[in-house]
């Protein structure tokens, strides 16, 4: 009897979980995801741009314009930038200025570079009405993957309920890229229970590289009930690429690498997405950099960013 009851018992709660949300957040959101590119990977040709300030509030300006164009509510960026004891030198207080005016912003610092003085930060930025959730002290909102993997999370006071939105940088080399998967789908897991949230309520978006057909990331989203925004949207795939040789600096850097979507926005899987695409991907020409750098154009980032339009399910009651 008792084996029976567990059955039906399990039957049911997996019947909610995978039957269609039937309430769903009455506001559409906006979100944006953009690595800001820290300049410590040098041009392969010519001299370091690491610290030029002048150079990143070039590249700021163009960021600045691809967010006045989406006006998102929730911005996510890898790679922001500050320097310690500057007034002027700072992502943040850049881009406060513009099209980031009166957003809440929050941050985690992954490195602090002692050679130029900065630090290299995860921060989401989100706009009114829109809230930061206050964490209990004793949990860790970041967490490192391997070398140069990062993860921090931060819960958002929203219509319908709170959110969780994870702003990623999966490790470069992808050679275990099912266990750094296994491992963010267990601090996911852990981050929506600490956060009076849910898995229908979740937001992750950064650097995902992997493979379509990967089974192990196939397990990633069947186990967290996930779907990339950019599903459906992408008919032309050149038209979805974040790492792209079109892109100079990427160029520049990257050589001959080849082109692909590696910056994502992934959200619940019964989540209504109305629009998906890359973005930050417009450049202006400019001969300052030229003989430094080997560019003769200015992009916003090393790779374009992706903007996604959803709207997400109400928590299931419980």
């Amino acid at each position: 009897m008792l084996m029976l009851l567990s059955c039906v018992t399990a039957c049911v709660t997996a019947c909610v979980t995978e039957s269609r949300p039937t309430t769903f957040s009455q506001r559409t959101l906006t979100i944006a995801s953009l690595d800001l590119f820290s300049q410590q990977e040098p041009p392969r040709s010519g001299k370091s741009w690491s610290g030029d300030w002048q150079f990143r509030r070039d590249r700021l300006d163009l960021v600045d314009e691809g967010l006045r164009e989406a006006r998102p509510d929730i911005v996510l960026m890898q790679n922001a930038m500050r320097r310690s004891g500057s007034v002027s030198e700072s992502d943040e207080l850049i881009l406060s200025s513009g099209a980031l005016k009166n957003y809440l912003w929050q941050d985690a610092v992954i490195e602090k570079m002692s050679e130029s003085g900065e630090d290299r930060l995860l921060a989401v930025a989100i706009a009114k009405p829109l809230m930061f959730g206050v964490q209990p002290e004793t949990v860790k909102n970041y967490s490192q993957f391997g070398i140069d993997g990062h993860l921090a999370f931060y819960s958002i006071k929203a219509e319908g309920g709170n959110i969780t939105v994870f702003n990623v940088l999966m490790p470069s080399k992808v050679d275990q890229a099912g266990l750094w998967y296994s491992l963010l789908e267990e601090k996911i897991t852990v981050a929506v229970k600490n956060s009076d949230s849910c898995l229908q309520r979740v937001i992750i978006a950064g650097f995902l590289p992997f493979d379509q057909e990967s089974r192990r990331f196939k397990d990633f989203l069947l186990g967290l009930g996930l779907k990339d925004s950019g599903v459906g949207f992408c008919q032309n795939a050149d038209r979805c690429y974040t790492a792209s040789p079109q892109n100079g600096i990427f160029l520049a850097t990257k050589g001959n690498e080849s082109p692909a979507q590696v910056d994502r926005i992934m959200t619940n899987h019964w989540a209504l997405v109305f629009a998906s695409a890359s973005n930050f991907t417009s450049s202006v020409e400019t001969p300052e950099y030229l003989e430094n750098y080997g560019i003769s154009r200015v992009w916003p980032s090393i790779r374009y960013g992706w903007t996604a339009q959803i709207r997400l399910p109400v928590c299931p009651e419980l």
